[in-house]
């Protein structure tokens, strides 16, 4: 329990005899580990979710390739004969590029017409509308603009060039003579995603280190602590199942951890300095850490193990990552950490935190009980209504996009009236039930065009079918909407909500559809597993609370536990509807880091309260002491992380912007909920009598 002190010197000594032992095995098996850490080892988003997708399961049983889709933006001053045959000439590029099966786009559509030379005498033509004058080409679009409105804007400056490959596609090395925007599916994650990612890191952690302690020693050693607990987790997690994939977005699960454990030993360390021996200082900084740090890894352990059972080796994989990070930055914590510490010393371990520690143990030893009753219940009252708009509304899992392109395929025998007229219900249907769908583009479309320059008053029929199909098969144009034994459909988008269209296209039952696109296909495999994370998270709070109660041996210390780890997600997601962003697979990872964090910070703020509490202090003096020792390093983990978070914002991959922007947010109301509710909550539930003026 928290009143007992372990005897460290032995231990010490034993160290502090080894240490260069110590540290020559822990560079070693790293360095032995390190090998293991291929590159293609750490996935990007898009890989790691189709690694498990239902729906990429249900193509290959059909023999479905995965489409990649690309998508060019031109922005030209003016369309005229020489940006026309730019853009031409571009189209030409793109189609000659290695795995591009198409390219739709304005330059690669048809102007289809009746050349009618006479009563007797007519024929439906389809010119290329690349062999058209700009002018031409302005007047027939803006006369007939609906099949070309993906393709051009209003003003024909703006073009747009949907490309179909069969592997991602980069348009780096092509000369566009105008501004251009290309977005693409983020299916292999970069060497510059790694260095800019592990840059970050590296900066903010060197550059707090010496903002709050004054040396780079703090820097060195926390950079070491977390780059050995990232080679061992991963290696560790390779060797156990075997996985060739783990999502770069585990790695922010570690740090977070490594750098959580880490401050806690390197503060008591330093600040012992101040009347202490280094050789002492560090007998304080194990035997002050080493309980409360033991005790999170139960309760970790215990939370997050049955989640390992999951039918998700994505959550599998989550919730080992946060467990095997847990127990070897605490071990490399309590062996590595002294042994390299035991060669320095610091000149200046005076923390300037003392005074605004003092003013927090004041401000909130006189807590308002009836304050704290009222923000409690309003709490509740903002869980309930999450829960029913979660029950009522899948709003909250929404995924908007300003522009996309989703790709559909669907089987056939024969096209018959039948089946074109089961496609029109479809795209009926798909449009009244979602908004925001630009263009649905298929085999009907074209069918329909041809049959209007055919006999524009007359409806399709079985004559005309044939009719239709014969100019589609004589101008070569069945090979965009058809192969051998499926149809291909095309959805446009535009500030549409894909997550929505994607359960609408997933439960229509008029026909049988199989989505293609690599982005399509990874938003569905994150949708299925979201609702299984999210439950997981809820009763990983459960079982944190109980465990808590457990190894505290105080039912209301587990309703500390609970209330502290849920409170910061409540307000988050509350946050999240008030400003409108979407509950994404990214937010749950984010809360998930957060649960790991606060439950540490619980421990160590709950061990220092009570310990001070149990050797006599007064409720005021015990506060001071655990805002002193526990929340100056919980503050600084805090702030890194928050920084950390929001420079990933500035990354090239979509992933990681949205884990960092929902992780500093998160880390910000986690860090004033520590600060301002939990040293609250820990005096409601504190029931020792004490004299009145011990407060």
């Amino acid at each position: 329990m928290y009143y007992h002190t372990p005897d460290t010197s032995r231990y010490i000594r034993f160290i502090r005899r080894f240490r260069m032992l110590i540290i020559t095995v822990f560079i070693a098996l790293s360095a032995f580990a390190f090998n293991f850490l291929k590159p293609e080892l750490i996935s990007s988003d898009t890989v790691f979710w189709l690694s498990e997708s239902k729906q990429l399961e249900k193509n290959h049983k059909q023999s479905y390739s995965a489409t990649y889709l690309g998508h060019l933006r031109v922005d030209i001053p003016e369309f005229n004969t020489q940006s026309k045959h730019s853009l031409q000439s571009l189209q030409t590029e793109l189609e000659h590029l290695e795995g591009v099966e198409r390219v739709e786009s304005l330059f690669s559509a048809y102007m289809i017409f009746n050349d009618r030379t006479s009563d007797e005498s007519a024929l439906v033509k389809a010119l290329p509308i690349a062999q058209m004058p700009p002018e031409k080409i302005i007047s027939f679009v803006k006369t007939l603009p609906d099949p070309y409105r993906p393709f051009v804007n209003n003003n024909f400056h703006r073009f747009h060039f949907i490309i179909h490959a069969k592997t991602p596609i980069q348009v780096d090395h092509l000369k566009i003579p105008y501004e251009y925007t290309y977005s693409e599916p983020q299916v292999e994650a970069k060497l510059s995603h790694y260095l800019w990612y592990i840059g970050i890191i590296i900066l903010v952690v060197m550059g707090m280190s010496y903002i709050v302690f004054k040396n780079f020693i703090a820097g060195f050693a926390a950079i070491s602590v977390t780059l050995i607990t990232l080679i061992w987790t991963f290696t560790l997690i390779y060797l156990l199942i075997g996985t060739k994939q783990i999502h770069i977005a585990m790695s922010l699960m570690v740090v977070s951890i490594a750098i959580g454990h880490y401050l806690y030993f390197y503060y008591r360390w330093h600040v012992s300095q101040f009347k202490n021996d280094p050789n002492r200082a560090l007998e304080k900084s194990i035997n002050r850490n080493l309980l409360p740090a033991f005790w999170t890894l139960p309760v970790l352990l215990i939370s997050l193990g049955s989640l390992l059972f999951a039918d998700s080796p994505i959550v599998t994989m989550m919730s080992l990552s946060l467990m095997l990070s847990s127990i070897i930055a605490y071990a490399v914590s309590i062996v590595f950490l002294p042994a390299l510490l035991s060669y320095f010393s610091v000149s200046s371990p005076k923390i300037y935190l003392a005074r605004t520690c003092y003013w927090f143990a004041n401000q909130e030893v006189h807590y308002n009980p009836k304050l704290l009753r009222k923000f409690m219940f309003f709490s509740l009252l903002i869980l309930l209504f999450i829960g029913v708009r979660l029950y009522i509304s899948p709003n909250l899992f929404a995924r908007d996009v300003s522009y996309e392109t989703m790709t559909l395929k669907v089987p056939f025998k024969e096209i018959d009236l039948e089946m074109l007229q089961k496609i029109e219900t479809f795209e009926n249907d798909l449009k009244s039930h979602n908004s925001g769908i630009v263009k649905v583009n298929s085999i009907n479309t074209i069918l329909k065009q041809l049959n209007l320059a055919n006999a524009p008053k007359n409806p399709l029929d079985e004559q005309r079918l044939l009719q239709a199909l014969f100019f589609l098969e004589l101008y070569d144009l069945e090979k965009s909407y058809m192969d051998q034994d499926s149809l291909n459909i095309t959805i446009t988008l535009k500030n549409a909500d894909q997550s929505a269209i994607i359960r609408y296209l997933e439960s229509y039952k008029g026909l049988p559809i199989y989505l293609t696109d690599i982005n399509s296909l990874s938003q569905s495999s994150k949708m299925e597993k979201m609702l299984l994370l999210f439950s997981s998270l809820v009763s990983a709070l459960l079982i944190i609370a109980l465990v808590m109660g457990i190894i505290f041996r105080s039912v209301a210390i587990g309703w500390v536990g609970f209330a502290a780890n849920a409170l910061p997600i409540i307000w988050f997601i509350l946050f999240m509807i008030l400003f409108k962003f979407e509950l994404t697979i990214e937010a749950l990872i984010a809360m998930t880091i957060s649960v790991g964090l606060t439950s540490d910070t619980i421990i160590h703020f709950g061990y220092k309260y009570f310990r001070s509490r149990y050797f006599g202090r007064t409720r005021k003096h015990a506060l001071e002491i655990m805002f002193f020792y526990a929340a100056v390093p919980a503050i600084i983990s805090a702030t890194v992380l928050m920084i950390v978070f929001a420079l990933l914002i500035f990354t090239q991959l979509q992933s990681l912007q949205l884990i960092g922007a929902y992780g500093a947010v998160l880390m910000f109301i986690s860090l004033l909920s520590d600060l301002f509710i939990l040293p609250v909550l820990l005096l409601s539930v504190d029931k020792a009598k004490m004299t009145t003026n011990a407060h």
